[in-house]
């Protein structure tokens, strides 16, 4: 019988996760299979105590189930607790082990896109919901020297920077309100909201297009489309882009690494998920 793995998600029918883990798995001969299944969340403790009976590899976690799955996890990575959710486990014997590895991936990403460090740069995260909480505790990891968080409802952005300050208590940190963005002196501008997003606000920014600056990196965490509204005005504006297509690989990437020991090829991943956009845009 194969290993088995899984994301558990509710909705899960939207997951690219099962093409590019697949496409790894058929790249590296391994007998394993990897599935979606749609979990809601009264079921979420069932379905990871049946992970420990079926003697699943491992799993990845999807909305909404990344912050209500760590109650029942045996162990947690340091990254995982700093961020406050999980988005991958792997099964060690009888005990689950919760790891976040969303910001590292998309950490992984911009240095792989653009060779570029983020050490010492001055960032701005537009929202602060769970995907802001990962880039944030990334960047700080990579030692920015200054991190602006802004949103929409300004207490969720002081809640989001309290949270920041309890883990690096030295770093440079702020909350504003979307209207009161200025990016004089910001260099990293990350959207971690879904404006621009097919189906959800779309064709709209999150942000006024003279707020973008020439050489500015500009990383939308949106993938669908592969380049946003927000990424065609940045790069008319001369800043360099980063889309939200090579998080979800990096991301994937590091997990897959978890469960296997083994490294995949990122390029395998990417064909098969471009391949599948494609066919489905």
């Amino acid at each position: 019988m194969p290993d088995l793995l899984c994301v558990l998600g509710h909705p899960i029918g939207h997951s690219l996760s099962p093409i590019m883990h697949n496409a790894a798995i058929a790249d590296l001969q391994k007998d394993a299979l990897y599935v979606a299944i749609d979990v809601e969340q009264k079921q979420l403790g069932q379905a990871l105590q049946g992970l420990r009976a079926l003697r699943f590899l491992g799993a990845n976690l999807t909305i909404p189930h990344k912050e209500l799955a760590m109650p029942w996890l045996d162990e947690m990575s340091d990254r995982a607790r700093r961020i406050g959710a999980v988005n991958t486990i792997v099964r060690d014997g009888e005990r689950l082990i919760g790891d976040n590895t969303d910001g590292a991936g998309w950490i992984q990403s911009v240095n792989r896109q653009l060779n570029v460090s983020l050490s010492g740069s001055k960032a701005l995260i537009l929202g602060a919901g769970g995907a802001a909480r990962a880039i944030g505790d990334a960047l700080l990891q990579a030692n920015c020297e200054s991190l602006t968080v802004a949103n929409r409802e300004v207490q969720r952005a002081k809640r989001l920077i309290a949270h920041f300050q309890q883990w690096s208590p030295k770093a440079k940190l702020r909350a504003i309100a979307i209207e009161e963005i200025n990016t004089e002196a910001i260099d990293v501008l990350v959207n971690t909201t879904p404006v621009g997003m097919y189906g959800h606000l779309e064709g709209l920014l999150p942000i006024h297009q003279e707020l973008i600056r020439p050489n500015m990196i500009v990383s939308d965490l949106v993938y669908r489309p592969l380049e946003t509204p927000l990424l065609q005005a940045a790069k008319a504006r001369g800043a360099r882009v980063h889309g939200g297509l090579g998080m979800l690989i990096e991301q994937g990437a590091l997990a897959f690494s978890q469960w296997f020991s083994e490294d995949p090829a990122i390029s395998v991943m990417e064909q098969a998920v471009l391949a599948f956009l494609a066919n489905h845009p």
